[in-house]
Order: structure tokens, then sequence, then C-alpha cells
């Protein structure tokens, strides 16, 4: 295993940003082509050092222990803006306001820059990833993912850029305050292309806004729609989790599982 660290041009909003580049063990000693996973909060995934807070879900260390049991992908994780605010914003697709509890931090207006966003990742990070790794350029075996708001810009990029993308990783989504917009997308969408969904969330989970039985009613109302729109137990994948928080602790336990099942057919 090997993780490879880049900084370049985030060009729509004209900063710096960092990204993460993980190849499995066998990348140095074969020459095929590997599928790949874009993961949003990037700074969070591989190691404690590289996490704003200093958790991280540890992934480089669960893969030294465990790669027998893990797909032979690589991990593209893209670091987000420093701030909370920063970051609902970028991850977001949508415009909307809120009514804010007394107790949130939350913006009571969120204007979301979430498909700028995307179009960077899809017209010239994607393309990078393509040009300097041996990956599996089709959509067919790419997927994207992320942790709390990570999952609305996630789920916006998997249904709408079919051609790039299918397969959705969703941990601790928050979609309770964002169905009605998902509600608009997924009425214009065509979901065909999609292969697998991993949707899962924990009953000891909080946000700057949401409550922990909103994060468990929203995920339901996810899961919900994705069933109407004709997924099944073999492409949909739900789990319901007791106690866990809304941390990268939390995360750290699903995080596995949840790669395995949108990759189980490679």
């Amino acid at each position: 295993m090997k993780i490879d660290v880049f900084q370049t041009k985030l060009t729509p909003f004209d900063r710096d940003v960092t990204f993460r580049v993980m190849t499995p063990d066998s990348y140095e000693k074969d020459d095929r082509l590997y599928p790949v996973l874009y993961m949003n909060d990037g700074q969070d995934i591989f190691r404690d050092e590289d996490s704003f807070s200093g958790r991280s879900i540890r992934y480089a260390d669960y893969y030294t222990d465990y790669s027998r049991f893990l797909p032979r992908i690589i991990i593209v994780g893209i670091d987000c803006p420093s701030t909370n605010r920063e970051r609902s914003i970028q991850y977001t697709p949508y415009a909307k306001s809120f009514n804010v509890p007394e107790w949130s931090s939350y913006d009571p207006e969120v204007i979301g820059t979430g498909k700028e966003y995307l179009e960077w990742v899809v017209k010239e990070l994607k393309p990078w990833i393509d040009e300097n790794y041996r990956t599996r350029k089709q959509g067919a075996y790419t997927g994207m993912g992320g942790f709390s708001s990570g999952t609305i810009i996630s789920t916006y990029g998997v249904i709408m850029y079919g051609e790039v993308f299918s397969r959705l990783l969703c941990i601790s989504g928050s979609f309770y305050n964002w169905i009605d917009c998902l509600d608009k997308t997924l009425e214009q969408a065509d979901l065909d292309h999609i292969k697998y969904i991993y949707l899962d969330v924990s009953t000891n989970e909080r946000g700057r806004i949401t409550t922990a039985e909103q994060f468990v009613e929203g995920t339901g109302m996810m899961y919900q729609r994705f069933t109407d729109c004709g997924f099944n137990e073999t492409q949909l994948k739900y789990r319901l989790l007791k106690g866990l928080t809304h941390t990268q602790e939390g995360w750290r336990l699903r995080f596995p599982d949840a790669v395995r099942w949108i990759f189980r057919d490679l």
C-alpha cells in the first residue's frame, strides 16, 4: 500500500486543495487497471496526522492488517475546506434557507457551490488521476463517497454524472435537511447506471443542525427513495446501527464494510 500526496488548485474557488491517492499492495507488482473510489473529506480517511482534528478513520492501518479481505481499488481522498461553513457550502449543490435552532452555529442560508466542485472533480481531477495512474476509467468501475454533509455532494454526483460514477458510499448522511432538494434531483434523473449503493446511520449521531432522530429519519427516507426507484437488496445496503457517534471513531468501524459492499462484484 502506498499513499501519494498532492496539492493543486481548486480552480472554481481559486484556492489550493490537497488530495491523497492510495494504491493497493498489488499496484506495484502487476500491470492491471484498477477501479477508483473518490472520497470527500479525504483528510480523514487514511491517517490521524492528516486530519484537521487529529482523528481519522485510520484506513491505512486497517488496510495493513486486513488487505486480503478488501477489494483491490485506488482511493482518492480529497481534503475538504478547513471550516465547517466553507465545507457545508462546497458539499452542497443546492441553495436553501433554514430555521436554525438557537443552539446551532449553522448558517440560516446556504448557497452551495457543490456543482462547481463536482465539475472540477469530473473535468480536472479525474482526468489527471486517469492519466497518472492505471485506472479503469469507465463509470462502471468508479465510485464516490462521503460522511455527513459529504454524502449530499456524493449522492448528487453519482446521480447526475452517470457516465462518471456508478457506486455510492454514504456514511452518516445529512439527508434530513436536504431531502426536498434531493427529491427534485431524483425526479429528473435516470438511475439505471447506478450499480451499488451503501447507506448507514447510527442512533447517537448529532450535527450542527441535525438531531439524532433526524439523522435516522433522513437516512431512512433516502433508503426509501432508492427503494421506490427500483433498487433492491442486491444493489442497496442500508444499516441502522446503535450507539455510534457522529465522529471519525464511529465512521472507522463502518468504512471498510462500506468499501467492500460497493465494490462487491470486483
